[in-house]
Formats: C-alpha cells, sequence, structure tokens
C-alpha cells in the first residue's frame, strides 16, 4: 500500500534476500536454478525485507531457498505509484519476467492492496496474466497470499472483494493455490501491525513467512505433473453418513490401558483423497495394537489436516447416526489437533468431517477392564517455562527450543505420588516462534533419543505467535513424562488428573452436548456461568464425581482464554483449558470434577460464545 508507516529510510526500495541477489536476467528462459521460490510484495511483505524482519527471513531460509523482491506502492499489472519523490517500482508483472530462470519451484504474491477488485486491471486480470507468464516460464506453482480485511471501512470492503475473486480463481488454474494470510493474520494481536492495521511488525513478519514455508513444504518438484485435486468430490475418500439417529448407549464402566507409543491407526494424506464432506471414515481399534478385543472405548488424537473448507469433525461410536456435537473446528488449509475419549461400537470408532479434509488419528490408550481407575486432581501447574511465573516444579524458565525434550517429574508432586501409572494433562505451547507440533510421551525422559528423529504423532499443533492447548493422557516411565517440540516455544503443563491401579471407574457415552450458548447469549469477557449436569441423569443413574468434556470457543472478541472447574470451590484455579485469539474456534478435552454430581462453571477472560459436549463420566 501507499502508506509506509512502519518502514524507514529503506523501505519502500527493493529488497533482495541475503546472499541470493542477481540482476533480472534479459531472456524468459525455463527455470534452472536452485533457488525454489520467488517472492514479489508490496509494501506489506516489505516487512520481511526490514532490519526487524531477520527472524522471519532466517525461518523461512532454514526451510526453503528463495528471493525476496518487495517494494512500497507496488501495483500488479499496471504502472506502480510512488512515494515522494521516489520513482515508481516495477509492477510484479515485469518482477516475474525479468527473473525467468533464477528460480525452479514457485512464485510467491504478496502484492496487490493498491489495485482495484474488478476491471482490465483488476485482481483477476492480474492472476490471469500472472499465472500466463508463470506457465511460459515452466513455474509449476503460483502462491497467492490472501488479503488481511482490515483497515478503514473500505479497504475492508476491496480485500474482501479481492479474496473472493481469489477464491473464483482456484476452479480456473490448477497451479494457483491461496495462503490464507487473511485467516492468519487475525491469530495476532493488532499490536502486530502498524497503526493502519495492516503493515507488518517483527511478529506478523515472521508469522508471513511462517506461513510461506508452510505452502511451500508442499512442494511440487519441477515437471512433475499435477496431482488430481484432493478436495474434489471425485477423490473423495469415506462412505456416505446415516441418517440415523445418534445412539444413546454407554461403555462398560473400565480403566486406562495407555501404550508404551502411541500409534498412528490412520493418515489419509498417503491415500488417494481426503475424508469427504458429510462422509464418515470406519477406524478399527479392538484386537489389534495390544487393545484387547473387549476394549470399550479407546484414548485418541484427531488432527484435521488442511481442510478445504472450514468446519469440523465429530467422532463417535460406530453403528449409530452423527451426534450434534464436534471433537474440533479447523478454518481452511490450518493443521488442528484434540484428544479425545470415544465409545467404540462394534470394536471401531467413526470420524464424521462436515467438510473434505485429511484425517490423522493416533491411538493412545483404551479403556477397558483391569485398567487405572481415574481420580480428579485439584487443579496444579506443574511446569510454565515462562521466567518469573508460579510452578509447582523445579523446572528450568527458559524456552524449549526444537527437537528438545522438556522432562516433567510428575512422581515427585504429592498430588500424583509414586504409585501412579498415568496423568491426563493439559499443555500449552505459548508464543511459538513457527509451525510446528508438541508431543507428550512417557518417561523416562532421553534426550539423544530424539535429538535426530522426530515423534511419529504429535499432540498439538501450533501456529507461529499463537498459544495453543491441548489435553493428553500419558503414561509415567521413571517418574517422569516427557514434552518434545519441533519448534523453539514456551510450554506450560497443568495436572488434570491422576490414574493409579485398582478398580476402573470411567464409562464412555456417545457424545452429548451440554450446552450452546449461540442461541441464547454469549458469555461476557470476565464472566462465569454455571453449567447443569442433570441432563446426564438419563445416561448415567450412578453419581458422578467428574466429567470429560470438550469445551469449544466460538468466535471469541479476542486474545484470552477459557477454564472450566467444580463450581463451589473458594477462588478460581489459576489454569487455563483453553487458549483463544480473535474470530477463531478452538476446542479442547478437559476432566473436571463436578460439584456434587450436578454443575461445573466456565470461566472466559474474553467475550465468547460456548460449546460444551460430554463425552465420558467418572463415577
Amino acid at each position: 500500500m501507499t502508506n509506509c508507516r512502519l518502514l524507514r529510510v529503506a523501505a519502500c526500495v527493493v529488497v533482495f534476500a541475503a546472499g541470493l541477489w542477481a540482476p533480472p536476467s534479459a531472456t524468459r528462459a525455463a527455470p534452472v536454478s536452485p533457488v525454489e521460490a520467488l517472492l514479489i510484495g508490496d509494501s506489506v511483505m516489505n516487512g520481511l525485507a526490514q532490519s526487524y524482519g531477520a527472524p522471519a527471513r532466517s525461518l523461512l531460509a532454514a526451510r526453503h531457498s528463495f528471493l525476496l523482491d518487495t517494494a512500497g506502492c507496488r501495483r500488479l499489472i499496471t504502472t506502480s505509484c510512488h512515494i515522494g519523490t521516489a520513482p515508481a517500482p516495477t509492477n510484479a508483472m515485469i518482477v516475474l519476467a525479468g527473473r525467468a530462470g533464477q528460480f525452479n519451484g514457485a512464485v510467491v504474491i504478496a502484492a496487490g492492496y493498491n489495485d482495484p477488485s474488478t476491471g482490465s486491471l483488476g485482481i483477476g486480470a492480474a492472476v490471469d496474466t500472472i499465472v500466463a507468464q508463470a506457465r511460459g516460464q515452466g513455474v509449476p506453482r503460483v502462491i497467492w497470499l490472501t488479503y488481511r480485511e482490515a483497515g478503514t471501512a473500505g479497504d475492508i470492503a476491496r480485500f474482501r472483494a479481492h479474496n473472493a475473486v481469489l477464491l473464483a480463481k482456484l476452479a480456473v488454474y490448477p497451479e494457483l493455490e491461496l495462503a490464507d494470510w487473511n485467516t492468519r493474520s487475525f491469530t495476532l494481536a493488532t499490536s502486530a501491525f502498524s497503526s493502519d492495521g495492516i503493515h507488518l511488525g517483527p511478529s506478523a513478519a515472521i508469522a508471513m513467512a511462517d506461513l510461506i514455508a508452510g505452502a511451500l513444504d508442499r512442494r511440487v518438484a519441477p515437471g512433475t505433473p499435477i496431482a488430481p485435486d484432493r478436495c474434489a468430490a471425485a477423490t473423495w475418500a469415506g462412505t456416505d453418513a446415516p441418517g440415523t439417529a445418534p445412539s444413546t448407549a454407554t461403555s462398560q464402566s473400565g480403566g486406562v490401558h495407555i501404550l508404551p507409543e502411541a500409534v498412528r491407526l490412520v493418515d489419509t494424506r498417503n491415500g488417494g483423497g481426503k475424508l469427504g464432506a458429510t462422509r464418515l471414515l470406519t477406524v478399527p481399534v479392538a484386537g489389534a495394537n495390544g487393545v484387547s478385543a473387549a476394549a470399550a472405548a479407546a484414548i485418541v488424537t484427531v488432527t484435521s489436516v488442511e481442510p478445504c473448507g472450514q468446519g469440523f469433525l465429530a467422532v463417535f461410536p460406530c453403528g449409530g447416526g452423527v451426534p450434534l456435537t464436534s471433537v474440533l473446528n479447523a478454518a481452511v488449509g490450518t493443521v488442528v489437533a484434540n484428544s479425545a475419549v470415544v465409545g467404540l461400537g462394534g470394536g471401531a470408532l467413526c470420524v464424521y468431517a462436515s467438510q473434505p479434509t485429511d484425517v490423522l488419528v493416533d491411538l493412545t490408550g483404551w479403556i477397558g477392564a483391569a485398567g487405572s481407575s481415574t481420580t480428579p486432581a485439584a487443579a496444579l501447574r506443574l511446569v510454565d517455562t515462562r521466567p518469573g511465573r508460579a510452578q509447582a516444579l523445579p523446572v528450568a524458565q527458559q524456552r524449549l527450543h526444537a527437537r528438545q525434550l522438556l522432562a516433567v517429574d510428575v512422581a515427585a508432586q504429592p498430588a500424583v505420588g509414586p504409585d501412579a501409572t498415568a496423568v491426563t494433562v493439559n499443555i500449552t505451547a505459548a508464543t511459538p516462534i513457527g509451525a510446528g507440533y508438541l508431543t507428550v510421551l512417557p518417561g523416562p525422559c532421553d534426550p539423544a533419543a530424539y535429538a535426530g528423529e522426530r515423534p511419529k504423532t504429535s499432540s498439538l499443533n501450533v501456529a507461529s505467535g499463537r498459544d495453543a492447548a491441548a489435553s493428553a493422557t500419558v503414561g509415567i516411565g521413571g517418574g517422569q513424562i516427557c514434552v518434545y517440540s519441533s519448534v523453539d516455544t514456551d510450554v506450560i503443563v497443568d495436572l488434570q488428573s491422576v490414574h493409579h491401579g485398582g478398580q476402573g471407574n470411567l464409562v464412555a457415552i456417545s457424545p452429548q452436548r451440554l450446552i450452546d450458548t449461540r442461541p441464547s447469549q454469549r458469555l461476557a469477557a470476565g464472566a462465569t456461568v454455571v453449567v447443569d449436569l442433570a441432563g446426564l441423569a438419563s445416561v448415567s443413574p450412578v453419581a458422578l464425581t467428574a466429567v470429560m468434556v470438550n469445551l469449544t470457543a466460538v468466535d471469541p472478541g479476542g486474545r484470552g482464554f477459557l477454564v472450566v472447574y467444580a463450581c463451589g470451590l473458594t477462588e478460581r484455579p489459576l489454569v487455563s483449558n483453553l487458549n483463544v485469539v480473535a474470530a477463531t474456534t478452538v476446542a479442547n478435552r478437559a476432566l473436571v470434577a463436578a460439584a456434587g454430581g450436578q454443575t461445573l462453571c466456565v470461566y472466559s477472560s474474553v467475550d465468547t460464545d460456548i460449546v460444551i459436549d460430554v463425552e465420558a463420566l467418572i463415577t
């Protein structure tokens, strides 16, 4: 855009990634350079080129080689504007033509904020022209960043129209891909941007670099035929969901059995297509991978990978209809995981998708006879690596670096004790530096074991700069549980429940919705809502000591957190179950004691709608 408030003296000139600059080629040739990508941007992407953008450039350079060509006032296919007496820069089309042969994999476009949405010089015409130029050069991929819908009312309307044009062009050009900067940018605080709400500050530059790196991760080698669209209905996996009513059956009471190592049961990325919209995936569990043939329920982590539309996944015992519940919500192109305890029908669980998406299902344990009992723990923050924060264990308060293990000596805590076989914890990644994942593993923690390889499964997926939480049930080994991270991040570990040998007391139910505030009234910032459990009497006449719920925040008004706890406590626990950002729907599993078996309380630091689904009972 013409506004360069964030940028300094050299802000509105063309800048090239260190070590990769070369003069523009005068001839058009097939790409032969070892450099993978050309990034063309206007003053918004120019934040990556500034001195404060060095960490962002380093993040991207660690994963991909690139040329960075940005300039303030740059337009796409028409004459660019200029700032003051500075000459107008070349437009994006001229840059692409001039750099023929200097890169081999993709052109990434983050320009057009100054352009009209329609007409012969609008976004649609620019896409046509730039894709044609990329085809002529033999460039297999055109990655276009969506526009951040911020600024003045006029800006927002124009950028929204830009994005609508981009979506329509996806159906026209198979080599065109969208990297959703609009969605990613709204996971960041407003302070990450300049006063106009659009230009990048340091943390926004890191987030944009991470988004581009993620898009480039899905690389197509030069000369490789473009694969069929895995979002297309013709490629969908799964079977049509039945139109029958959801089951109301409950499982037999059982105890927790934790597997020595999580097992990946499903990864649709290895197949032909994504799990289709309104389709079911049947996942056999009982009788394999160390799970008893008589298992009543499974403990799983379910992940939605790059859905084609904003939607949700539901997980439930096979044999009945799809329940009116969800286990996670995911925006287009994101990776979102959540854990669940789910009953088995015919030895299997079923996964339902509202939108086409790849699905991962990781098995961490099962519920059955002779397993460990479950005791809700008083909320306790075991670890907080952020300096100066309260924590129960003497862990060094410094960020966990990528490919490191954090050892958590849970058995040293009186609330856990040396006889516990497993714990359920809530793990939070605070301000991760990039996209990645965390995995909670049984001890003992051997840093050398993961020095050269990564765990095969994940417990939590994270985006750059965004706090995220997930619940995990994990075995204790050598008195420890371990946290592995693929990315630099602070880590918080909160104790939820303890599992000991003895009579199992967990009953999985077909998921049941307790509360949905959307038809009534949002939860105000700083408010607490009391949730009645009386409706669960229809599925469990036995007195409850605790419930396992899936807590969802829907369209929160800003950055904050939610806590679910037993009503009647003298004060709210100083822990969190869910971390949220504005306009993003997110869910997490929680195990919480029920006050007299009748109520639980939910506190939110930010205004939001909430949805609570019950998936298991502790009697």
